[in-house]
């Protein structure tokens, strides 16, 4: 079985373990939203819905609780009074309740009833306490500004490739690398931002944390795969020379996809959570940029040159990993959670070993190599003037 079709088989066991969980408690109450990002002091108003009227006793007392507490110890919040539902004609069974930011933080609200049985594995009301409105803006804007320094430095790349009809340089180990660790990071990035179920999950193993993937993350990873999908296809039709990806490299993706298979299966079987399989798919993440630039550094190495490979991708990856770090930074000043920062280690890993890498790279760029980056050009334009020179032209110039 070849390699594409493992990595297609993993992903849909991913999917179904997450659909086969969703469906195993039936909800009773439903906070209207689930989720809400406040700044301290502010208030915000939340509609708690009974969503089973027609089988419940004529009343049903609810008491909230602060992160399975039944008083909120830390103060994150002003305390939830208790809301008692009626026996009504009317369908719509809804109390509002108003919530009040006292301090920064993660809380997540659920509530028990001794007439009903809630689950507080998906019935809860997850809030995001900010200590400045200000720093939200910031932190937004840092994160979208690296998110298009990021997928932009794709482009510089198969610019290049495209103007030399070749591809030359770029070494096909760090591609079919990259294009697997792409799509590891796409993979735990959409399910943890759209599935609430992992979403709970990982706040029940961070309970005062924040969710560490934004919405940019997950448009930048997608964006990723097809850019680098962009480039296979100029490896295929553009001049490569004898470069193809070494049995090495072979050898370490099939090895991490057959992990990633059994994983699925193990997780399918229910012995293995899917936040914890997540994580699975983000160390490979993670492994694969340990060790995805090596191949080229070391051929630039051996060729004593950085000819076909982009320095602009390299500039725009430097800028990028910078600012993904910066933002983290910023998110736990801002919730005063500095655990969150290793909550997501694929993502503290991704800008950190980026950074060291792309360091290496603007050294053998603009230092290391720039002499005979200098020779390849001038030799260059020397086969061009020869190219050019017409047969006619006398061979000794003419006298003066």
């Amino acid at each position: 079985m070849s390699l594409k079709y493992l990595t297609r088989f993993s992903y849909f066991l991913l999917l179904f373990n997450l659909t086969i969980h969703a469906q195993q408690e039936q909800s009773v109450i439903a906070f209207e939203p689930s989720s809400i990002s406040i700044t301290v002091g502010q208030n915000y108003s939340v509609n708690v819905r009974l969503l089973i009227p027609d089988i419940i006793p004529p009343n049903v007392f609810l008491m909230f609780m602060y992160n399975d507490k039944l008083s909120d110890a830390d103060g994150y919040i002003q305390t939830l009074p208790n809301i008692t539902f009626t026996k009504q004609t009317s369908d719509d069974q809804s109390r509002m309740i108003i919530v009040s930011g006292r301090r920064q933080g993660h809380v997540v609200v659920t509530a028990q009833s001794p007439q009903v049985n809630i689950s507080s594995f998906y019935d809860f009301l997850l809030i995001d306490i900010a200590r400045s409105k200000t720093l939200n803006i910031l932190i937004q804007l840092v994160g979208w500004i690296y998110f298009f320094a990021w997928s932009i430095s794709f482009y510089p790349q198969i610019i290049l490739n495209f103007r030399r009809q070749s591809v030359i340089g770029l070494n096909f180990d760090f591609l079919a690398l990259n294009i697997l660790g792409h799509t590891c990071y796409s993979i735990y990035n959409l399910c943890l931002y759209t599935s609430h179920d992992v979403q709970k999950q990982y706040y029940t193993a961070h309970p005062h944390g924040i969710l560490p993937v934004l919405l940019n993350d997950v448009l930048f990873s997608v964006h990723a795969v097809i850019a680098c999908l962009v480039t296979v296809g100029q490896c295929v039709f553009f001049e490569r020379g004898t470069q193809r990806v070494s049995y090495i490299a072979r050898i370490i993706g099939g090895v991490l996809i057959i992990f990633l298979l059994i994983s699925s299966i193990v997780a399918f079987t229910s012995h293995l959570s899917t936040l914890t399989l997540l994580y699975f798919y983000s160390y490979v993440k993670l492994t694969i940029t340990m060790i995805k630039y090596v191949p080229q550094a070391w051929m630039n190495y051996k060729r004593k040159s950085t000819e076909g490979w982009s320095i602009g991708n390299i500039l725009l990856d430097f800028t990028g990993g910078v600012l993904s770090v910066v933002q983290m930074f910023l998110l736990a000043i801002n919730y005063d959670d500095w655990s969150s920062i290793f909550g997501s280690p694929t993502k503290f890993g991704l800008g950190l070993f980026s950074i060291i890498f792309d360091i290496l790279f603007i050294l053998q760029h603009y230092i290391f190599y720039r002499t005979n980056r200098s020779i390849v050009r001038r030799t260059k334009l020397t086969t061009n003037e020869e190219d050019n020179h017409d047969e006619t032209s006398p061979i000794l110039p003419a006298r003066l």
